[in-house]
């Protein structure tokens, strides 16, 4: 029959002395016969090493016990665990009374270091006690031999210092006890079992990772390979055997882990080339105990992933209502990022209302979703409307629901709305200043009450739901002008968040646009560099106001990376120009006035060089239409 598995097998400890130990070893074996096999070897040093080393080439070995030099030695060299016999405070005031009882003129030798402890214990109580330490044998005898001069008549200690005070003519008191020698004996079977059930685990990880079809391989911090499975070995063409050691972007430059490392943040679900096949790969960080040590690679073909789709579309509808960021997705260094994602984060322990408040395209729906993702109710939907985008009776029937024959064509047995959607987790009430007041009176009295009257119903429902709304207009504005209600202001405003404007935060610029068109070109499957082409836009791109914000950035990014990843060669001024007209505007650089002035002379002239097309001068702006329609109705 075969052995057993590893993890399942008695633990095998040896323990190596030279001295009086081996006695107090061999006493407490049989206590141990149903935990470990414990075998006792009367020998130290090289000697002992060596005949380990003899002796592991057909056996396996967990854990070694030891005792003083000879254990510190053993724990330089040895090929497995050394556990060291330490005395404890209870042997050595035994020893040093039972010394005490044959002289007044007793010493303490220890391996290592003095026992502060006892220096104080001794002053306190004025005993005469001297405390020496050695490192090696030699200093052993050197220390003894001390003693013996200074007058010294019994010494304290292991067994090699001990055997050394009988041959200096002195009296030597054994230091170490059963108890000390059990608890050495004890922590080596735990070590013991521990390794078994960790080496027991990655083995089922390694299995688990063999049958897996998705390449994986791990690496450290210098993106050398420690682990990978066949399906990576096959797309790298490469052995396990050969891989091991070798850096990832030495092996297929495409897939290098280099920016994971450095900057410590996960790239997921990108798209690249690798031989003829298309993959979709994530790059995440690893990190033990706070502290990053490597990061790993998986790889999909892309086909696969295209033949799962399909068969899930085909068996199940889309789950709905997810909020997909989280509160890191909120990039920017600046001061008002950073306050912008510190009370973000203090808001998601709260279940408070949140206003986000920020001019359009700054990331506010971002905020939204990161605050419920760090919640108690990340688990649960998150569910968003633009309350801009509805005529006012289809968004009352979409926030709140209807009840059957509520209006013609009405579904039959009614329909909930997305506050009862909403239940247990949070709505998004994306331009909350585009509510018409009916329904702000409706929705305060759910903020009120807790509970949805639908459409046509006389049943309220009770709904546990956080609110978060959003808007880009002036409210208080709206409630001098009577568009707005003051008091639904005041309740959606319990918390409120301010994103600031890209024109407000320049510094964040370079950085964004950077991070934006790597993921780009990763989309894309594009391994060139982007640095040189934002370094010759680096003085557009401070001067430029982004009236579209963050969105327009995105929007920005996307072309250049469409343009890198086509280019045959160095990208030069015309090829920018010719993709990015906005940047090279007069106007870009000028910015006279404010910056809502800049914001609308921007769009004007966009507007115009599309010759009134709206839907494309959004585009162009990374603005929705709906948002140039009324930064154009402000200018008129």
């Amino acid at each position: 029959m075969p052995p057993p598995p590893r993890a399942e097998r008695r633990p095998v400890i040896w323990a190596f002395s030279l001295s009086k130990l081996n006695q107090l070893l061999e006493e407490v074996l049989p206590s141990y016969a149903g935990q470990a096999e414990i075998r006792v070897f009367h020998q130290g040093f090289e000697d002992a090493l060596r005949a380990a080393e003899e002796r592991m080439r057909g056996s396996e070995v967990d854990v070694f016990v030891s005792a003083g030099s000879n254990g510190a030695y053993l724990r330089r060299h040895a090929p497995v665990p050394v556990v060291l016999i330490s005395p404890t405070g209870f042997d050595m005031l035994r020893a040093l009374t039972r010394a005490r009882r044959l002289s007044s003129r007793v010493a303490l030798v220890t391996f290592g270091a003095v026992t502060p402890e006892l220096e104080e214990f001794r002053d306190l109580y004025q005993l005469e006690i001297e405390q020496r330490a050695y490192r090696d044998a030699e200093e052993a005898e050197r220390c003894v031999r001390e003693l013996a001069a200074r007058g010294v008549e019994v010494v304290v200690g292991p067994g090699l210092v001990t055997d050394l005070a009988e041959q200096a003519g002195l009296r030597g008191v054994f230091l170490y006890s059963r108890s000390s020698v059990c608890e050495a004996l004890d922590r080596a079977v735990e070590i013991a079992r521990v390794a078994r059930v960790e080496e027991a685990r990655r083995e089922h990880v390694n299995t688990i990772l063999r049958h897996l079809t998705d390449g994986v391989v791990a690496v450290d911090m210098q993106e050398r390979i420690q682990a990978i499975n066949p399906a990576m070995e096959r797309l790298l063409g490469v052995p396990a055997g050969r891989a091991m050691g070798e850096r990832v972007s030495s092996l297929a430059p495409a897939l290098g882990l280099a920016a994971v490392i450095e900057g410590g943040e996960p790239e997921l679900e990108g798209i690249q080339r690798l031989g003829g096949r298309t993959l979709v790969t994530s790059r995440i960080p690893i990190r033990e105990h706070g502290v990053q040590t490597g990061a790993v690679l998986t790889c999909q073909e892309a086909s696969a992933i295209q033949r799962v789709d399909r068969s899930l579309r085909s068996q199940h509808r889309p789950r709905r209502f997810v909020a997909r960021h989280e509160l890191s997705h909120l990039l920017g260094d600046s001061p008002a990022m950073r306050q912008a994602r510190s009370l973000a984060a203090r808001y998601a322990r709260s279940d408070a209302t949140v206003l986000v408040t920020g001019r359009s395209g700054t990331g506010k729906e971002l905020a939204a979703q990161g605050i419920h993702s760090a919640s108690r109710r990340r688990d649960r939907p998150f569910v968003a409307i633009n309350c801009g985008a509805f005529p006012e009776t289809l968004l009352e029937s979409e926030l709140f629901g209807y009840d059957e024959g509520a209006f013609t064509g009405s579904r039959r047995g009614g329909k909930p709305g997305l506050f009862e959607a909403a239940h247990t987790g949070t709505i998004f009430l994306d331009e909350i200043g585009e509510l018409p007041l009916p329904l702000q009176t409706k929705l305060l009295r759910v903020l009120q009450e807790r509970e949805v009257l639908r459409l046509g119903g006389s049943d309220p429902t009770p709904v546990d739901v956080r609110v978060i709304a959003a808007t880009n207009r002036d409210l208080e504005g709206a409630i001098v002008a009577g568009g707005f209600r003051e008091d639904l202001y005041y309740r959606l405003g319990i918390l409120r968040l301010h994103l600031p404007a890209l024109a407000d935060r320049p510094g964040d610029v370079l950085p964004l646009i950077a991070h934006l068109l790597r993921a780009a070109l990763q989309r894309q499957g594009a391994a060139c560099a982007a640095e040189p082409v934002l370094q010759l836009l680096e003085p557009r791109l401070q001067a430029y106001p982004w009236p579209g914000n963050v969105r327009q950035l995105e929007n920005v990014a996307e072309r250049l990376s469409v343009l890198l990843a086509d280019a045959e060669g160095p990208v030069g001024e015309a090829e920018l120009r010719a993709v990015l007209p906005e940047l090279y505007a007069p106007t870009a650089a000028a910015a006279p006035g404010s910056l809502a002035e800049r914001s609308q002379a921007q769009i004007l002239r966009v507007l115009a060089e599309c010759g009134g097309n709206q839907a494309e001068a959004a585009r162009r702006l990374g603005i929705g239409r709906t948002t140039l329609w009324r930064r154009l109705r402000d200018a008129r």
